[in-house]
């Protein structure tokens, strides 16, 4: 009897799977290839707000709204300071120059952050 319930209860799983990708398609592949994000996304911690998205130089991977730690660090290796935010834009400068680092959200509760 056991035996004879595993196909339909693996069918019926595969089922909801392949729903779910159909409805959510477009907001797990909205960068392209979601794997390297969910690579970053495993990385996050509570000492370690962002992380590096593999694959893809300057490019990062931050909770929503964490971002303390990745401004910090980009001020000190850059010797900038943060001026504004301009809508997705966050406006760095120094006198000399002007850095821009931009975020998009991604899945709902994290950020993407572009990082020259």
């Amino acid at each position: 009897m056991k035996g004879k319930a595993i196909v339909p209860i693996s069918a019926f799983a595969l089922a909801i799977a392949a729903c779910f990708l159909w409805f959510k398609w477009d907001a797990i592949f909205q960068r392209g290839d979601p794997l390297p994000y969910l690579a970053a996304a495993l990385q996050l911690s509570e000492e370690k707000t962002y992380a590096a998205v593999p694959e893809s130089e300057g490019v990062f991977l931050s909770k929503r709204g964490e971002y303390r730690q990745l401004f910090a660090d980009f001020e000190e290796e850059n010797g900038v300071t943060f001026l504004e935010q301009a809508g997705s834009g966050y406006i760095f400068a120094n006198g000399e120059k002007r850095l821009i680092i931009s975020s998009e959200i991604y899945w709902g509760k994290y950020q993407v952050w572009l990082v020259p």
